[in-house]
């Protein structure tokens, strides 16, 4: 199925996929701040521990960015459905 040949319905089923989504994202960043939170910077092995962290959260966080414009594009596409 083409972007264009969406229907309200598929489009509907998109945006309940996408939500879903978005909120799996939003907990993995949370997870990975959990976790650097509770390493201490008391060793090189845990300060590495700590940057993968923090670059495993930016990662996700740059996927709920993802989310949200995958969600703004096809609440748009719902809209113009008359949805």
């Amino acid at each position: 199925m083409d972007f264009d040949e969406e229907t309200i319905n598929s489009v509907q089923g998109r945006l309940n996929i996408l939500r879903k989504g978005i909120v799996s994202e939003e907990n993995s960043v949370n997870y990975y701040k959990t976790l650097l939170e509770k390493t201490l910077e008391d060793s090189e092995e845990n300060i590495g521990i700590r940057r993968m962290y923090a670059d495993l959260m930016e990662e996700e966080k740059q996927h709920v960015e993802r989310f949200r414009e995958l969600i703004s594009q096809w609440e748009n596409k719902l809209k113009g459905l008359g949805g």
